[in-house]
């Protein structure tokens, strides 16, 4: 039981990641944006995916749209990128991300 235990409850969360449970930091190259990136499961392609919301991105903040976003309750929609897609996908809501986390994981 001991060394598969640990994979088996890495599977398990892989399986329940939502929205919630993405953390969101400052983003290095864009002042007033934050971002978060994950790496999708192996099993799905493994691709990256980059989730940001702030200034001149298509996303939308209590600021407005592609205004300043320092924290991520401040934020309604958020610019998406799937490694492999041609083009970001704008103003994805929580649930438009529920979906794309559920493709990938």
């Amino acid at each position: 039981m001991g060394a598969s235990c640990p994979l088996i409850l890495t599977l398990k969360l892989k399986k329940m990641l939502t929205f919630d449970n993405l953390l969101f930091l400052d983003h290095p190259h864009i002042k007033g944006a934050i971002m978060t990136q994950i790496r999708g499961s192996k099993s799905k392609g493994g691709k990256t995916i980059s989730i940001i919301c702030g200034e001149g991105l298509y996303s939308s903040s209590r600021a407005g749209n592609k205004a300043e976003c320092q924290r991520v309750e401040d934020a309604s929609s958020f610019e998406v990128l799937v490694e492999g897609d041609e083009d970001v996908r704008g103003w994805q809501s929580r649930e438009d991300i529920n979906k794309i986390l559920a493709e990938n994981f």
